[in-house]
């Protein structure tokens, strides 16, 4: 794995997941409002989760384009785990 996307890759999917568990805390309570809010901070969320996805397979040395995977969530980031490690060599 490529040390320059590890930190991209923890980042991504872990902001990612953070801002998802918060927009659904807010869209299961309160006013039509703040459900909307936490709609949007669930869409930004999964946008931060894919991109961390595609930061992952990158550091791999698969294409970015794996990164899709994320819109699976955690199974998708679980298929990225057992991915070939094209960088085995260049480990940090």
């Amino acid at each position: 794995m490529l040390a320059e996307y590890k930190r991209k890759t923890n980042l991504g999917v872990g902001t990612g997941i953070l801002i998802q568990i918060c927009g659904r805390l807010l869209s299961i309570s309160g006013p039509p409002a703040q459900a909307l809010l936490g709609l949007v901070l669930i869409l930004v969320g999964f946008g931060f989760f894919i991109w961390g996805c595609a930061q992952y397979a990158k550091a791999k040395g698969q294409s970015p384009w794996f990164g899709a995977l994320g819109l699976l969530s955690i199974l998708g980031l679980l298929v990225l785990v057992f991915l070939p490690d094209k960088h085995k060599e260049a480990r940090a």
